[in-house]
């Protein structure tokens, strides 16, 4: 059971990481096509500007998406490197439990705003209606916050990560400073 769980979540991983490439590639390509065509022949894509709008959105959430995948966000944990274990594992589960609430909140209200835009038939660019291009955002927040929960669910049961495994190097101690 272990071993298929496992298995699943390193597909879903690289799945996520494959739509973050493409996402990525095709912000790339069509920015770059976009360029050649104003510079080269006074042309382009009507459409490229608020797909590329988009795009950038997709990509900002898809990472976030990631970086809650791998716990490298933005974290300030001043707090956590002073206290005993077992108070830092407390603000770890407290802090992991604000997270979720919060991205859980945003997810909510941001699936309230993608339904007001299903209802309103406003176009992003081309054919694409706005509540597609803005379907990211209730996702996004409701995976972070699904990742959230199971981490503070988890960490009691486990020891805390050392620095070292979050990129933080710290000097060696007879090192001059």
């Amino acid at each position: 059971m272990k071993s298929w769980l496992a298995r699943s979540l390193r597909a879903l991983y690289w799945l996520e990481d494959g739509v973050l490439v493409v996402l990525l590639l095709s912000m790339i390509g069509v920015a770059v096509t976009q360029i050649v065509l104003r510079n080269g022949f006074d042309g382009g894509f009507l459409w490229a500007e608020s797909f590329l709008r988009v795009l950038v959105l997709w990509i900002g959430l898809a990472g976030a998406m990631a970086a809650s995948r791998e716990h490298r966000h933005i974290n300030i944990d001043i707090v956590g490197r002073f206290l005993p274990p077992h108070a830092a594992k407390a603000a770890a589960v407290f802090n992991a439990l604000f997270t979720a609430a919060v991205t859980a909140t945003l997810a909510w209200y941001t699936l309230a705003f993608v339904r007001v835009e299903y209802e309103s038939p406003t176009v992003a660019f081309a054919f694409v209606p706005t509540w597609v291009c803005e379907s990211i955002m209730p996702f996004a927040f409701g995976v972070i916050a699904l990742r959230y929960l199971v981490l503070a669910i988890m960490t009691p049961w486990h020891k805390l990560e050392p620095l070292a495994a979050h990129g933080i190097a710290l000097p060696p101690e007879d090192a001059a400073p």
